[in-house]
């Protein structure tokens, strides 16, 4: 039995993922997880040796990087900074201005949820994102086949969401199934949630605790609005693929043959 990385939310390994044609993701290959900030040299062995992640892509802003370095990492795992979004889009969020913030993201027009459709929206559409979504693909590319590749955001629910979308979609892996796996992140964040919603309520007010729930948890709807868009837009996921991030059905070929059953 492995044993739990418990200086991270939550470490999901998509071995076993069945794709829409019958076939399964291979397991120690691809990862997704929160950030891994907290991580110390005996977890980071226990990445290598058990679980057998060799490269860390990490999503964060540059401000979240330097707010919290994954120190660790280096040099026993290849450590990726590919920020797919801008500071001012999604900012650190420290102790000292984490109110201010939800505040501001608050007093938007729809709110803290408008905000995170929002964002879902711009990570489809800002050149930033999909150049990042074309480096993620060419590092999973060069994988060997005995290479552990895993990526994350902050909390690993909505940069990391994207982003397993459109891997697993490639792979073949149906939406339903997508969905799913995205949904999986709240059972996996429920303890932490319960306690930052009741905390939040009785420090401050309900609606704001309402509002931090709402960024804390993933839901249907927000994927569904990312995928929204690229059908609105681009026409399908394939199509996005191929004409935004510049991935080939030969690149998918190769992808299919390193990580699939």
């Amino acid at each position: 039995m492995m044993r739990h990385v418990k200086n991270v939310d939550y470490i999901h390994d998509f071995g076993g993922v069945k794709t829409s044609d019958g076939h399964t993701l291979k397991s120690k290959l691809l990862f997704r997880s929160a950030n891994l900030a907290l991580i110390n040299e005996e977890e980071v062995d226990l990445l290598v040796n058990q679980y057998g992640v060799n490269h860390v892509i990490d999503l964060r802003t540059i401000d979240e990087m330097k707010y919290r370095p994954e120190d660790f990492i280096s040099p026993k795992i290849n450590y990726h900074p590919l920020p797919l979004v801008s500071n001012e889009m999604n900012p650190a969020i420290t102790k000292e201005n984490r109110i201010q913030i939800l505040n501001d993201l608050v007093a938007l027009p729809g709110g803290m949820r408008g905000h995170i459709l929002d964002l879902y929206r711009y990570l489809i559409n800002v050149d930033q994102a999909k150049n990042g979504y074309h480096q993620v693909f060419e590092y999973l590319l060069s994988n060997n086949g005995h290479e552990g590749f895993l990526f994350h955001c902050t909390q690993g629910k909505d940069r990391t969401g994207i982003v397993m979308l459109l891997v697993l979609s490639a792979l073949g892996v149906s939406l339903e199934t997508i969905y799913q796996l995205y949904m999986s992140f709240n059972h996996r964040a429920r303890f932490k949630r319960a306690a930052y919603f009741l905390g939040m309520n009785i420090r401050f007010s309900w609606k704001k605790a309402v509002a931090l729930n709402d960024t804390l948890t993933a839901k249907r709807l927000y994927l569904r609005t990312a995928i929204d868009e690229i059908e609105s837009k681009y026409g399908s996921i394939l199509e996005y693929l191929h004409n935004e991030v510049k991935i080939s059905d030969s690149d998918i070929a190769k992808l299919k043959q390193i990580y699939l059953n």
